[in-house]
């Protein structure tokens, strides 16, 4: 739509007359031609001062953002939340229902294809009138207003609370890799998910409890809240490549057994970038009190919206509080592409005929505010990259409980308790913010005495997590201050590609003497013994009708190269020499059967 009189040609006699009744000098006419030239002349170089001055603030404010839209469009979702406030198109009805009139509004944006839109001749001369235009902007602050309490809340409210999440992180990536290791969790080879005994076994392994106390009593409507970190870590590790299925245990793949020796926070940091791309799981399938959601084509593709909150988590600055709702609003604003239903008519609550949810006002408070609540409580904080303000979820949000089905529920998502995140520092190493990572360096919290029979003995103080969590990799532990050094797992730690540098570092900076030289032996027998074999690759083990045949294939010029002996019957070929091997036995006149 580029012109005015097009727009206005556009228009109904009825609609063209409602435009006109604005104007008190306006005559009455009845031909569409000249309704059209009326209201062109009230548009024109100097009438447009006039009409524009009609406008009230919000209007004129509507007309501006559309004239500086590169397509002249004006949108009414992204104003709403720019603003907190909508423009009238229509003067108020007489009776109280609908709508009246078109008021002068409609001068400048004219509908088209769903949209309004501000015709192209219009938007240099309405530029040159509108004031200038507030940018979008972010709010944070440098502190909660309260200790555990949000502003503006009453005394009779729930007090919320603050969880630094970074450092929990930064251990429990690796007690997780640890765990995997040792086939510790067993998921649902459909789901990927974590059982119950595998929940309790990994929120035994957190650092600090998980953000809920899974043992809570629920409230009225009976909704239990559960695990969100121990749901977090296999979903991540899988996703990203670190763990994969092993019969019903998850295990280590070649990249999570080095990810064992590599800086956590590269770890995390190559998760998230992992995690963002993968479509092993939908995590808005978590907000389990929407159904309908596993049927094909009901839900948007999931990698284009985690890159959506990806995007804007670095907009975020860091180590300042962002309330989640104005994130919301702010990636409204900016017409973030977070579209989560792509048919809400088949999502809903308790009941498919009754609790359809596009049946809602708020189509972003149900979808895409819970999705963004979930990405930023069960995976951002989980991976150390945003720290979290949150209260219980029930009756936190309480919007949705006016649609069919929920009424009888306290809270739509698990994570409807969240109410402001931190982007942490290890959160912009992540996002690729920030270019390095330091880790904020430990005080030592014990004294240990190594001895000559590889003993190591808590003498002050006591380990920490991270402590123990280092010592287990390498040593066996006796009593709670008694720990000795264990060949066989230290043989596994460098078969694995570890380094005993690592520990013997920890050993020397928490003993005030030099280590014994019975346990610089150790290492160093452990070190040569753990590199002692490797695997070449999978092989073939061929057994011969007798040791003759045995003989030739082994020693033929064809077959030699391709096989090796095992015994007097047997020949081993590797699998990458299988084929040309079956090939140069035939050729020789024997044949393999399986």
């Amino acid at each position: 739509m580029n012109t005015l009189p097009e727009a206005l040609n556009s228009l109904t006699n009825t609609e063209l007359k409602q435009l006109l009744a604005n104007f008190s000098d306006s005559k009455k006419v009845l031909r569409k031609d000249m309704m059209v030239a009326a209201l062109l002349d009230d548009m024109s170089e100097t009438g447009l001062p006039r009409v524009w001055a009609m406008l009230d603030p919000c209007q004129q404010l509507a007309v501006c953002e559309a004239a500086y839209d590169a397509n002249g469009h004006f949108d009414a979702t992204r104003f709403a939340a720019k603003y907190d406030q909508s423009p009238r198109f229509y003067h108020p009805a007489r009776s109280g229902y609908g709508h009246g009139p078109m008021n002068v509004l409609n001068l400048f944006l004219f509908e088209h294809g769903g949209t309004y839109q501000l015709p192209a001749q219009l938007r240099l001369r309405v530029a040159a009138l509108c004031p200038a235009l507030t940018p979008n902007a972010l709010a944070s602050l440098a502190a909660l207003p309260e200790p555990g309490r949000q502003a503006g809340e009453d005394d009779d409210e729930m007090p919320t609370t603050q969880r630094n999440t970074s450092q929990d992180a930064l251990y429990e990536v690796i007690a997780m890799l640890r765990m995997v290791d040792q086939k510790l969790i067993t998921v649902s080879d459909k789901t990927r998910m974590p059982g119950t005994a595998a929940l309790r076994a990994i929120e035994g392994k957190l650092a600090s409890a998980d953000f809920y106390d899974p043992m809570a009593a629920c409230d009225a409507s009976d909704q239990h809240i559960g695990a969100i970190r121990p749901v977090a870590w296999p979903l991540l590790l899988q996703a990203s490549g670190l763990a994969e299925l092993h019969g019903s245990k998850l295990g280590l793949t070649p990249t999570g057994i080095k990810a064992l020796q590599a800086p956590p926070a590269d770890v995390l940091r190559g998760i998230w970038k992992k995690w963002l791309t993968s479509t092993m799981f939908d995590e808005f399938n978590r907000v389990d009190a929407i159904k309908g959601q596993k049927a094909k084509g009901r839900l948007t593709p999931v990698a284009p919206r985690r890159a959506s909150i990806g995007q804007f988590l670095q907009r975020c600055p860091t180590a300042r509080w962002v309330d989640v709702d104005e994130l919301g609003r702010f990636m409204r604003a900016e017409g973030a592409p977070l579209a989560v239903a792509a048919d809400a008519w088949s999502l809903y609550l308790e009941d498919p005929n009754y609790g359809a949810l596009a049946y809602t006002d708020d189509e972003w408070d149900i979808f895409e505010q819970r999705y963004l609540l979930c990405v930023l409580f069960e995976y951002c904080a989980t991976l150390g990259m945003v720290d979290v303000a949150y209260a219980s979820p029930h009756n936190a949000r309480t919007h949705f409980q006016a649609l069919w089905g929920g009424e009888g529920m306290s809270f739509l998502s698990r994570y409807d308790g969240l109410m402001h995140v931190r982007l942490t520092d290890l959160g912009a190493y992540c996002l690729g913010l920030s270019p390095t990572y330091v880790p904020p360096s430990r005080a030592a919290s014990c004294v240990l005495s190594v001895s000559a029979s590889l003993q190591i003995s808590v003498t002050q103080g006591s380990l920490s997590a991270e402590d123990v969590l280092l010592l287990e990799n390498w040593a066996s532990r006796d009593s709670a201050d008694l720990w000795h050094l264990d060949r066989e797992k230290t043989v596994l730690a460098v078969e694995r590609g570890q380094d005993t540098a690592q520990l013997e570092a920890f050993l020397q900076s928490h003993d005030k003497q030099p280590l014994p030289v019975q346990v610089e032996g150790f290492f160093r027998t452990c070190n040569k013994q753990g590199k002692a074999m490797r695997v070449l690759g999978a092989s073939v083990l061929i057994e011969c009708v007798d040791a003759d045949t045995a003989d030739l294939i082994a020693g033929h010029k064809d077959t030699a190269p391709l096989c090796m002996r095992a015994g007097k019957q047997h020949l081993v070929v590797q699998v990458k020499h299988d084929a040309r091997f079956r090939k140069a036995a035939r050729a020789l006149g024997y044949g393999i059967r399986e």
